[in-house]
């Protein structure tokens, strides 16, 4: 599938994280092409949609997967039928998608998060860049390979499609559970392994 970035000038290297972007399929999951209507609304709310990712699930990141689960809802609903507002429509779905999402236990763990939000540096580190040969990155490759070898096999898996970008909503397909299931079962196995690294 192709994924299209939002801002359509990205620069991984030039922006570097001062821009978080919004990764979206253009092809829904049987290989239809998305009206590049629903794309394009996305653009004049993408600010509104990272501040709903940061509030309702706690991390900014998580707006790619967030925008990418509303635009397919709304292409599968309304097709090419994208209605007089639809940046409107885009946000006000993407917020009732949000509290889907979220983990209602991570409220009273905030330990998960600081976990996920290390391994989240790592993916970011591997998506956007490679990591500087120097003393800091190759530590960093030693905790990632160490905290690799402490993952069992479904966990590597999941760490892996992380790492390759898949949104939690394509590995519960792949593994045939709920994404929410996965994401806090996966959040207390960082959280556990990091205390022990």
């Amino acid at each position: 599938m192709p994924v299209i970035t939002i801002p359509f000038d990205f620069d991984p290297h030039g922006d570097g994280e001062s821009v978080v972007p919004i990764y979206l399929n253009d092809t829904d999951e049987n290989g239809e092409k998305i009206c590049f209507g629903w794309i394009e609304a996305v653009v004049p709310i993408q600010d509104k949609l990272k501040a709903l990712s940061r509030r309702i699930l706690g991390d900014v990141w998580g707006v790619s997967e967030l925008t990418d689960i509303t635009i397919q809802h709304l292409w599968r609903r309304h097709r090419e039928n994208l209605g007089p507002h639809p940046s409107y429509r885009v946000y006000r779905t993407a917020r009732r998608k949000a509290h889907g999402l979220e983990d209602p236990a991570a409220h009273g763990h905030l330990a998960i998060h600081v976990s996920m939000d290390r391994l989240e540096g790592f993916r970011r580190d591997a998506l956007l860049c490679d990591t500087p040969d120097t003393e800091d990155g190759y530590r960093t490759a030693l905790d990632l390979q160490l905290f690799e070898r402490k993952l069992n096999s479904e966990d590597l898996e999941i760490y892996r499609m992380l790492k390759a970008g898949y949104c939690w909503h394509e590995i519960g397909e792949r593994i045939g559970q709920r994404p929410n299931t996965i994401h806090r079962r996966f959040s207390r196995t960082v959280r556990r392994i990091n205390g022990s690294l």
